[in-house]
């Protein structure tokens, strides 16, 4: 028998470099692939020739082959000797595919899942190791030292912001570790204490109402920092790995995390990501992102705080698959899902997604997800089966069932992330642009767990109101890539048609689509390519999304710089780019401004900080959990606070008569910027919002923020009153007003008694130039007309009034200022009764 293992070689030329060479070069096993697929060739040419770049992203679509692209890179790195050489995958389910993939195509490699890797060979510098994002993002690391990797290949780097988020991320939940709940929450409760808001928290723990959880005070963990940490030592954090690793990822920057409460659990996170805090992360380190379609950076750049990388985006359709979308919202039998899901898999396989354990115990007549430690035996099971269902719970990637593994999906809920943090930002404080983005990514991982390719086929029944609203809007829909749009869209088209379906019809259907009935094929075939949502929106969403990347650019550049220590660089980063971030989302600007609060408290300067909470409480909420100065003094003198806008000018007069000026200098400039005809209706709505923001009202715009509403509200919660703006500025002379513009003024005015229940309004004012309302048009009585001249001359002549007293004594503008601020031409009300004009009803042609 002849050994072959200690037969001598003869001495090689170095190893290739190209990956294509090495493809070519790989050992004729009986799995392999004879070919590279054309987009894979033309992505592998195209990362050589800019193999030198810190930064390269390649974006290939779900199913296209992304894994061989990733591999064929990781060794020509190891052949070029670069160093350490790492393949960053999810989940171990897909460090154990990429493996087999490498042993597919006879590429040597190394894993490590777990507390040890599975051979020497990475170690020695022989190939490249294969292993997760926690195992290389953890404090802990294996990946250090000699084996700091000196290059990465990331797969999905379009879904790992929230893996990367999960790293720094520490939870203490109520079940498991009670008594250290316990203590922290009384840490904590002096905080609310502080804030007048004990109940508040006691309604969050007592799991009283649907909002089921809060944010502590932003300085929370900084004044506390000490006592935290005493307190995770005193319940051995070291002995629960679940502590172990955040904690010691946390323990030195604990002070400037957020701290979120719920009835069930505490957590500890930054509000931003730090990510450029990892050296491999930083220069001098190359990185290959693999990445599904990605048409919008916002969350790649949050994930790797990286804002240009090289795009590489080779032109194919692999992974193109035929998909039915059906919406549970045209079912005649909404309430029939666990009977339609258990009648498909009697005959097929079935994934059922939820996004969490609550909901998944709606399933189990149908499927119980397994436990953490039998996922991979239990979906290995799954795979190899003919029948039957698969439940899946808060997760969207990492799972690949293509062809026959499964075609029906049941997806029940919104797949959201199952932290305190997103549920804070997108239930309480309704984030909607920045959930928008991230649920975007999500239902495209999510579609693509079973279909994989361009030959691939499968059904997808979508419940629950918050995803099938989700999906009918088509600023949302925009988001998602070109195809799935258009599946989304025939989807809805079918059911328009069909009318409202029982489940027997989607039973009928389900098996048309599964057994290639050929009315179905061709009907496709023949609608697929001719839907497509409009220009107008998808420019819309495209402006929107540029703009946040770099917001998202910046909250990386802030935390970065909080995580050493660099306070002013990290306050400059978010000043930098804050009116840009209100421009396209005031939420996130909200969110932004709290945080830059939270800088100026901590160092004392409570009048700074208590300008950014104010700005938050107006793009937020007024029940944020945030300071309130009400009480405003000069020397042994003190006034209540009486509206919003004395409490303004109380709190600007602080900071003395420079303070004063620039307040009137921005006033005048969002004025211009209100007249000027050249510049974007966006930009006459982000001034109009500004200017009441700047008055010290809650300044938003709903239409903006929400998809619905009018363009800006500016309301006062102390008075409960508000005013309500629609704008019609770039309207072309001569102005008309028509039936379809007054028809969506109404339905503001019945969006405002829905959300603004304990605030009153007079009514409704259009902002544009005088002109007519058309006669088929039904104004009603409370829509006024409100020239933009009319507007200006009003705030410049409250501009006046208070420039006329900074040049008195501080004693005599303290009290001059606190008087004006209490007339009542100034309240909000004065304000309306100042801006409206005509009714638009007196305006109509006769």
């Amino acid at each position: 028998m002849v050994d072959f293992s200690k037969l001598t070689r003869p001495k090689a030329s170095s190893s290739p470099i190209n990956p294509i060479e090495i493809f070519k070069k790989t050992p004729n096993l009986g799995q392999a692939p004879n070919d590279l697929w054309k987009g894979q060739a033309e992505a592998l040419q195209q990362w050589h020739d800019a193999r030198k770049k810190d930064d390269n992203l390649i974006i290939l679509n779900t199913g296209a082959g992304k894994s061989i692209v990733g591999i064929l890179i990781a060794q020509s790195l190891v052949n070029e000797e670069a160093g350490p050489v790492v393949y960053v995958c999810s989940t171990i389910d897909l460090v154990n595919q990429t493996a087999k993939e490498c042993d597919r195509i006879g590429i040597r490699y190394s894993t490590r899942a777990g507390q040890k890797f599975n051979n020497d060979l990475f170690e020695t510098g022989k190939a490249f190791c294969i292993t997760t994002y926690s195992a290389i993002f953890s404090p802990i690391t294996a990946f250090r030292n000699l084996l700091s990797p000196a290059a990465l290949v990331f797969d999905d780097a379009h879904v790992a912001e929230r893996i990367v988020r999960d790293s720094f991320t520490l939870t203490v939940t109520k079940r498991d570790h009670k008594e250290l709940y316990n203590d922290l929450l009384s840490i904590f409760a002096s905080e609310f204490e502080r804030i007048n808001k004990k109940d508040h928290l006691s309604f969050i723990v007592e799991d009283v109402g649907q909002l089921n959880v809060t944010m502590c005070p932003p300085s929370t963990a900084h004044r506390n920092k000490a006592q935290i940490i005493d307190t995770l030592k005193k319940h051995k954090y070291n002995d629960s790995p679940e502590l172990k690793f955040p904690t010691i990822q946390l323990y030195e920057h604990i002070g400037y995390c957020a701290v979120f409460i719920s009835s069930a659990a505490i957590e500890f996170t930054p509000p931003f990501i730090p990510n450029r805090s990892f050296e491999f992360l930083r220069k001098g380190v190359r990185r290959v992102y693999l990445s599904a379609t990605l048409d919008y950076d916002t969350d790649f750049v949050r994930a790797f705080g990286v804002s240009s990388p090289n795009k590489i985006e080779p032109s194919n359709d692999a992974g193109n698959g035929e998909r039915l979308i059906l919406l549970s919202s045209e079912f005649a039998e909404v309430e029939g899902k666990i009977d339609l899901a258990k009648r498909l898999s009697q005959k097929h396989k079935i994934l059922i997604s939820v996004p969490s354990y609550i909901k998944a115990k709606q399933w189990e007549s149908v499927a119980i997800p397994p436990p953490s430690s039998e996922f991979t035996p239990a979906l290995e099971r799954f795979r190899r089966g003919e029948k039957g269902a698969f439940c899946l719970v808060s997760r969207v990637d990492g799972i690949d069932l293509p062809q026959d593994t499964c075609r029906i999906m049941v997806v029940d809920g919104a797949p959201s992330g199952a932290s305190l943090l997103e549920r804070y930002q997108f239930v309480s404080l309704r984030l909607d642009n920045l959930f928008s983005t991230k649920l975007a990514a999500r239902v495209t991982q999510l579609l693509g767990r079973i279909n994989r390719g361009r030959s691939d086929y499968g059904v997808f029944i979508v419940y629950s109101n918050d995803i099938t609203n989700w999906l009918k809007n088509e600023r949302n829909i925009s988001l998602l890539p070109q195809l799935i749009r258009k599946q989304i869209m025939l989807g809805q088209s079918l059911q328009q048609d069909v009318g409202k379906s029982a489940n027997t019809d989607v039973l009928s259907i389900t098996d048309k689509v599964l057994s290639r009935d050929n009315g179905w094929i061709d009907f496709y075939r023949d609608t697929i390519d001719g839907l497509e949502v409009s220009t107008a929106a998808i420019e819309r969403v495209k402006e929107r999304e540029a703009a946040l990347a770099r917001s998202a650019q910046a909250e990386s550049d802030y935390m970065t710089a909080l995580w050493n220590s660099d306070i002013v660089q990290a306050r400059k980063s978010l000043l930098d780019t804050l009116d840009a971030t209100a421009d396209a989302d005031a939420k996130l600007a909200g969110w932004h401004s709290i945080w830059l609060g939270m800088t100026y408290e901590i160092e004392g300067d409570t009048a700074s900080a208590d300008f950014h909470y104010r700005r938050a409480r107006a793009r937020l909420s007024p029940k944020l959990n945030l300071p309130i100065n009400h009480i405003h003094t000069h020397g042994d003198r003190s006034v209540d606070e009486n509206g919003a806008l004395h409490g303004k000018l109380m709190s600007v007069n602080l900071n003395g008569a420079q303070a004063i000026g620039n307040f009137l200098a921005f006033l005048n400039k969002q004025c211009q910027t209100l007249l000027d005809e050249t510049v974007s209706f966006k930009q006459h709505e982000e001034a109009l919002r500004s200017i009441g923001e700047t008055l010290g009202y809650e300044a938003s715009r709903p239409d903006n923020e929400h998809g619905a509403g009018p363009d800006v509200i500016w309301a006062d919660s102390s008075k409960q009153y508000l005013v309500a703006f629609e704008l019609k500025t770039k309207k072309e002379h001569p102005y008309e007003y028509n039936k379809s513009e007054i028809g969506q003024c109404l339905n503001h005015q019945e969006w405002i008694k829905s959300n603004y229940r304990d605030h009153k309004s007079d009514g409704l004012l259009i902002v544009g130039g005088e002109g007519a309302c058309t006669a088929n048009a039904s104004p009603s009585d409370d829509l006024f007309l409100s020239d933009p001249k009319v507007i200006t001359s009003k705030i410049r002549t409250f501009c006046s009034r208070v420039d006329d007293l900074r040049g008195r004594t501080d004693i005599e503008r303290w009290t001059l200022l606190s008087e004006l601020g209490q007339l009542s031409e100034w309240q909000l009300q004065g304000w309306f009764l100042a801006f409206k004009g005509k009714r638009l009803k007196d305006l109509q042609a006769r």
